[in-house]
């Protein structure tokens, strides 16, 4: 069994989350069945969509930083638990030499999989995954057609509730805000929509609306457990 390592802390909630579901993905009768993980939760680490969008500083070093420390530590592979984090991720791998899972071709792969029909692909995530298109190249080079909010809808909603997340508002504040942004992308024909900052499954699940959801903290927790029990 693999070593996973995890650089958490973008934010603190979202990477419990990713643990939780690691473990709720893994078939086990005993802890020792469970999988290995170091997790590095540091969330010092400078806000990813300010660094993007030209209004902080850049967090390559400290993922860099992170990814090392793992490596060092003994993991076998990386995982990151952050969309907008993925945009640096071309220089975080080339800086370690074990690799780090692509989260944004494992979702690729999932809509692929479950939704085989599907061609309008809306997005909710943060402002820095829209500006730096991290869904929408992979995702219009497959065909398919991307959809993301309106300007008002993505700041006053989807931010909104993305930062109140992380401030520690509480899920019943932050619900409508999401639910609205949702209802705005299933007015534009979305078919299937990303969950696409690792905040918002904390705050939505999929009985509280009717379009097919995907979980980017589920899916990568899936193909995390999938990957450390491959044989070396």
């Amino acid at each position: 069994m693999k070593i996973v390592g995890v650089i958490g802390g973008m934010g603190p909630k979202a990477t419990i989350d990713f643990l939780d579901k690691v473990v709720s993905s893994t078939s086990a009768k005993r802890d020792q069945d469970h999988i290995k993980m170091i997790v590095y939760m540091n969330p010092q680490i400078p806000d990813r969509t300010e660094a993007i969008c030209g209004e902080g500083d850049s967090p390559l070093e400290a993922l860099v930083d992170s990814a090392r420390l793992l490596e060092k530590a003994g993991a076998d592979f990386i995982v990151i638990p952050c969309v907008t984090a993925h945009f640096w991720l071309k220089e975080i791998q080339e800086s370690v030499a074990i690799p780090i899972i692509n989260l944004v071709k494992i979702v690729l792969n999932k809509i692929k999989k479950e939704r085989k029909n599907a061609k309008n692909i809306g997005i909710l995530a943060t402002t820095g995954v829209i500006q730096a298109r991290i869904f929408n190249d992979i995702l219009e080079s497959e065909g398919l057609n991307v959809i993301i909010p309106d300007n008002e809808i993505q700041t006053h909603c989807v931010m909104n509730g993305i930062y109140e997340t992380k401030r520690g508002v509480t899920p019943e504040k932050t619900k409508q805000l999401f639910l609205r942004a949702y209802s705005h992308l299933t007015s534009k024909k979305a078919d299937v929509i990303l969950e696409a900052c690792t905040e918002i499954p904390l705050v939505i699940a999929d009985k509280d609306i009717q379009t097919l959801l995907i979980d980017v903290n589920k899916a990568l927790a899936e193909e995390t457990v999938r990957r450390a029990r491959e044989l070396n």
